[in-house]
């Protein structure tokens, strides 16, 4: 297989200010120890509730945040230093969908020139936008347009049709679906379906929604708390399921509603407080991502 990105033990912390409850800067650990390989043409899906660090992650693999720590490589060759001006290559070929198509379009720019600014090359530029704006399925006349006169879902294929400028190999979609109706999110999934069989694209997929991931994605990685807990193929995931977090993705009713706001000791495991299974090992020493079945791993003592 082709390796298109790798991550290596990648740490992120963020300094915030908590005014409210006395505390001038407190440390948040966004991502802990990550590392994952994104192979070309298996479609990866990033899935977790919110503050999980999904989108941190998605961030850090285009290195719009930089890591602490780790490192990050574009077909095995390290990118994590690069000054930005030596990234730009890099980020015509691995492109994102942001999650809000209401923030992330200028509410001033008509939809030619988002995508104008989009596009790497002044060649056959008109014709270029247009093919852009048919591949995701609206007429042509939409590149007068401005965000306020379209609906969420034409917005979200304007994000798209930027995404795809510059002929990208890879596209990070950061919740595509996350503020569409239902009909409209069916829609969404189906012309990135489209796309990725019609292109070739290979899609790293982030969503909450674990049934939505496991319809468009080969491999399933399940974050909590800025951890991987399991990783494996969709297929693996779907039959068994072995951390307790990923059963409570599929089946929210399997795990009491515990408030894990205020973690008992950072070096047991993230998900103690809401875990069923939980031993006393657990609330004092941190489970390493083990490999359970070959290519699927989990971080859980219940299978040491």
């Amino acid at each position: 297989m082709e390796e298109l990105l790798r991550c290596e033990k990648i740490q992120k912390l963020f300094v915030v200010k908590d005014f409210l409850l006395g505390i001038k800067k407190r440390k948040i650990r966004a991502l802990n120890n990550i590392s994952l390989v994104v192979n070309k043409g298996i479609n990866l899906g990033i899935v977790g509730e919110s503050g999980s660090g999904k989108t941190t992650l998605a961030k850090v693999l285009l290195l719009l945040v930089k890591p602490d720590t780790g490192l990050i490589f574009y077909k095995r060759t390290n990118i994590t230093r690069l000054p930005d001006s030596q990234l730009r290559a890099f980020r015509n070929c691995v492109r994102i969908i942001f999650q809000n198509p209401y923030k992330s379009l200028n509410p001033r720019m008509t939809v030619e020139r988002t995508l104008k600014e989009a596009l790497s090359s002044d060649k056959s530029i008109k014709k270029d936008i247009e093919k852009l704006i048919t591949q995701t399925g609206l007429p042509v006349d939409y590149k007068h347009k401005y965000p306020h006169q379209m609906s969420g879902g034409e917005r979200q294929r304007i994000a798209i049709a930027r995404a795809l400028a510059g002929n990208p190999e890879c596209i990070i979609a950061d919740e595509p679906t996350g503020n569409l109706d239902a009909t409209t999110e069916i829609q969404i999934l189906k012309l990135l379906e489209d796309l990725k069989k019609n292109l070739g694209i290979t899609f790293i997929l982030i969503s909450h929604n674990l049934k939505i991931v496991s319809s468009f994605c080969d491999r399933i990685v399940v974050m909590y708390r800025g951890n991987i807990v399991e990783e494996g193929s969709t297929q693996e995931i779907l039959k068994i399921p072995l951390h307790p977090y990923t059963r409570l993705l599929w089946n929210p009713l399997l795990v009491e509603n515990i408030d894990d706001s205020n973690h008992i000791d950072d070096r047991g495991c993230p998900f103690v407080n809401r875990c069923p299974e939980r031993k006393n090992l657990c609330f004092h020493t941190s489970p390493e991502l083990k490999e359970k079945e070959k290519g699927h791993h989990v971080s859980c003592f219940l299978y040491y």
